[in-house]
């Protein structure tokens, strides 16, 4: 009898800790998601804040782009998210911001960091996915 209790005993115990185990998973993944998603929209700000001050100080487009993402990257760096983005990514992330801004009109009056080809791809990207980016990290 008592082995028999410490039998049901012990099936409880493991109930109850792969449920915790299974919950805590989940919980944590949701968070990571959330996590990636917040570090993505400081980004996004960076970006656009780094490509309009490009546009206001410097003259030609690769100039502008090559500046924006040295700041984007120094920015990063200071909040601790440098090792979170490849200079691909940030490139990216400063063509849409670039894009974005233009559509916005915020750029009506500079020259563009990226050529009208690279320009119209990411307008279409912009646009159709609702102003919201599609995002490539790396571990996925």
């Amino acid at each position: 009898m008592n082995e028999l209790l410490k039998i049901i005993q012990t099936l409880v115990l493991l109930f109850f800790a792969g449920g915790f185990g299974y919950g805590g998973a989940k919980f944590l993944k949701k968070q990571a998601a959330v996590q990636k998603n917040e570090h993505i929209k400081t980004i996004l700000t960076f970006a656009s804040q780094a490509v309009l001050s490009a546009q206001a100080l410097l003259g030609e487009g690769k100039v502008q782009q090559e500046s924006a993402a040295y700041d984007v990257k120094a920015r990063l760096d200071e909040n601790g998210l440098g090792d979170k983005f490849t200079e691909a990514q940030i490139l990216a992330y400063i063509k849409q911001a670039y894009a974005t801004n233009k559509a916005d009109g915020l750029l009506a009056t500079v020259k563009p960091v990226v050529s009208e080809a690279e320009l119209a791809e990411a307008e279409k990207l912009v646009a159709s996915n609702n102003n919201t980016a599609a995002v490539v990290t790396d571990g996925e």
